[in-house]
């Protein structure tokens, strides 16, 4: 098994462990995936590629300062968004959540 191998497999196992269900499992690394192009800015890019190559695992995440900042401006500023929906739109947005990966 190459490196590449050895590293998704671990990620995977490690998102398994973390995510209560597959289909969340999956869409975590297709987020990791969309974040190392670039989308959400260098930094986020970064750690997504060291996530996704072995170098950074995801509880790591919690005690490096320098990795866990920018992914805490994320998290803010996607609270803020959800913050200006109207209740109609949260309750959209809860159903399609629940649709997508089956939760409450």
């Amino acid at each position: 098994m190459s490196g590449a191998d050895e590293a998704d497999e671990a990620l995977n196992s490690e998102i398994e462990s973390m995510a209560s269900h597959p289909k969340l499992s999956r869409v975590v690394k297709e987020s990791l995936e969309r974040l190392r192009s670039g989308s959400a800015g260098p930094e986020m890019a970064d750690m997504a590629k060291d996530l996704l190559e072995g170098r950074l695992k995801l509880r790591d995440l919690a005690t490096e300062s320098a990795r866990a900042d920018p992914l805490m401006e994320g998290i803010d500023r996607y609270r803020r968004w959800e913050r200006q929906l109207s209740p109609e739109e949260r309750t959209k947005l809860a159903e399609q959540v629940r649709e997508m990966y089956g939760h409450s």
